[in-house]
């Protein structure tokens, strides 16, 4: 089974150029055009016109309220964890059926380590829900939302699942922050802990420039820590996307990993990590 993390998906408008772009209806598209299984959908914390739109829907409202025509794509809750109602929408999104949150430090103006974020960690931690971060340089305060920060909250909450997403990479531009990236899923491999509480997020990193980064986070972490995303919809449209989709499968299999390791990669591990199968 193909089971892709990291969908962007807005309502029909938050784009104006491109009204259809990034709406679940493409995304179901997108996925019965490219063989793809299931798909995790973000909430949809940014977007030109998506808070105009939404008109005071709390966004994961709107994504769960949105979801049901498509058994195929899971949703992951977007919160930001200095909210003081973080902890309420954790547990009620939990209860409501989506598997993980969604989280981006730059964007969202939060220090992934702040003390003030303790709450937040440890209520994801006892739901069994997985702490997306996005990571990369993103034209914040780079001391606020370097990698490096989540081992300090993997050390505090060391029953947190994490996933770091574009293993610190930045769209292609250079290293970023890929090696802070790596020193953590190393300081929380199976080297040194059996219940993998760290994640390698692949998102963007399976490119011709990356195919080195990327052999080496999958043998540092392994298979059944890497987990594939699609970055969907690339601001790009379905047809970059699907482009941009072939050619990332074609840099991970020139890797020539063994199919079992291959299969992981592309679902196995996300599944085994949320139980959705």
């Amino acid at each position: 089974m193909t089971f892709y993390n990291h969908c962007h998906v807005f309502p029909h408008g938050a784009f104006p150029d491109a009204p259809e772009l990034g709406t679940l209806p493409e995304l179901d598209l997108f996925m019965k055009d490219n063989g793809v299984d299931k798909a995790v959908a973000f909430a949809p914390f940014w977007g030109p016109r998506t808070r105009e739109i939404l008109d005071g829907e709390e966004i994961n409202a709107w994504l769960l309220r949105n979801l049901e025509p498509y058994p195929n794509i899971v949703g992951a809750m977007a919160v930001n964890p200095t909210d003081p109602k973080a902890c309420e929408i954790v547990e009620e999104y939990h209860r409501k059926g989506f598997i993980g949150i969604k989280t981006h430090p730059a964007a969202m103006r939060f220090q992934i380590d702040d003390p003030a974020c303790d709450d937040f960690y440890a209520c994801a931690a006892e739901l069994g829900l997985f702490v997306l971060f996005h990571t990369g340089v993103h034209g914040w305060v780079l001391s606020k939302y370097q990698p490096l920060l989540i081992d300090n909250v993997v050390c505090r909450h060391p029953n947190v699942t994490v996933i770091i997403e574009h293993m610190g990479t930045s769209d292609g531009i250079g290293r970023g922050f890929f090696d802070q990236a790596l020193a953590v899923i190393t300081n929380h491999s199976n080297r040194w802990r059996t219940d993998g509480g760290v994640y390698a997020g692949l998102t963007g990193l399976a490119k011709p420039q990356h195919r080195q980064l990327l052999a080496d986070t999958i043998a540092q972490a392994g298979p059944e820590r890497c987990i594939f995303g699609l970055d969907w919809p690339h601001m790009e449209g379905n047809a970059r996307a699907r482009d941009r989709y072939r050619m990332e499968l074609d840099v991970l299999r020139s890797l020539r990993l063994p199919q079992a390791a291959e299969d992981t990669i592309l679902g196995g591990a996300l599944s085994a990590l949320t139980g959705v199968q």
